[in-house]
């Protein structure tokens, strides 16, 4: 945690400097979600490390603030924290990983030459790959993938768009020891509603790698996405050559309702076949409502009541043994102070 107070205390201090006696000034956004859901669990448990039960669960509430410095009129630069919070647990951590308890640290750059910053945010491989298919609202989404989402001490970089081309990399450098560095490039292109992105995913330690392709499409009412991902070993594993691949379908009936729909296959025994069903109904510019339900027929996401499932949390329990369904009903809340 010091490491990550030195970035956060470095963003702002930087950016308190450079609005001290410009004519520039600092903008401030302090901002919350708090997204709940109430659940009915269905584990497919043999023999059984928990019985159904009817529980609450956090879907990734977070605190966080912008700051940010216009430097002239192309180029700016911001400090950005996020912090989870835990309503089921009313604890300070992610509610997948209780040891987690920062999301975003960075310090940010843009202008004509694109964007970089360095810290812990969302990586490079994520936004154009695993993104187009996390739709859902509920704690459930974003589990058919093979790729993380955000690491500390990572470099990111992203080009302006050039006639809809673009490219981003990250490379996060010596992840606390663990073996766990990436290098991420992805190359994206986008015109008139369509989107395609191809990655890589690079864990030099772990020795393998994830390769992956995005496709999706907006036309009217209509958002559909796919995604396959591939793992690749350089080493002989059991896990060589599994793959995922997602279908995701999304229509807005109208400017408050929206049903969303995606059917994946995801290898490496983390959910095998996934099946995600969910209506949104945003009922005002701030609050949202959501209905979901979520099967898998190997064990990835559900777990115990409130309980972590990071395999290195203290609070982790042993997960459903065989999958199981789950149905969720919930609330989004935004605000900004």
């Amino acid at each position: 945690m010091i490491k990550k107070n030195k970035i956060l205390k470095s963003a702002l201090l930087l950016l308190l400097t450079l609005g001290t006696g410009t004519t520039h000034a600092v903008d401030w956004d302090v901002y919350g979600s708090v997204r709940v859901g109430v659940e009915a669990v269905d584990p497919d448990n043999n023999p059984g490390n928990f019985d159904s039960y009817y529980g609450i669960r956090d879907a990734y509430s977070r605190f966080g603030l912008k700051v940010s410095h216009a430097i002239n009129d192309n180029w700016s630069i911001m400090g950005h924290l996020e912090a989870p919070f835990d309503f089921a647990n009313m604890k300070v951590q992610s509610p997948y990983n209780d040891r987690d308890d920062l999301r975003i640290g960075k310090v940010q750059v843009s202008g004509p030459l694109g964007t970089a910053w360095y810290g812990r945010g969302w990586m490079a491989y994520y936004n154009y790959i695993a993104y187009p298919v996390d739709y859902f609202s509920s704690y459930y989404s974003g589990w058919a993938t093979f790729t993380t989402f955000r690491r500390e001490k990572t470099f990111y970089y992203a080009t302006p768009s050039i006639k809809g081309f673009q490219f981003a990399l990250a490379n996060t450098d010596d992840n606390g020891g663990a073996s766990d560095n990436r290098e991420q490039y992805v190359l994206s292109y986008s015109n008139n509603g369509l989107n395609i992105a191809i990655g890589h995913d690079d864990l030099n330690n772990n020795s393998y790698s994830i390769d992956g392709i995005a496709a999706s499409y907006t036309t009217g009412p209509w958002y559909i996405a796919a995604k396959y991902e591939e793992l690749d070993y350089d080493v002989p594993s059991v896990y060589d050559g599994d793959s995922v691949s997602n279908l995701l379908v999304q229509y807005a009936i109208d400017d408050k309702n929206t049903v969303r729909g995606m059917l994946a296959e995801v290898g490496w025994d983390y959910g095998d076949t996934v099946l995600h069903l969910g209506w949104d109904h945003q009922y005002t510019d701030k609050l949202k409502f959501f209905v979901e339900y979520y099967e898998e027929e190997s064990t990835a996401a559900i777990s115990n009541e409130k309980k972590s499932t990071f395999l290195g949390s203290p609070a982790f329990n042993d997960p459903a043994d065989s999958g199981g369904q789950i149905i969720t009903v919930g609330l989004r809340y935004d605000f900004n102070l």
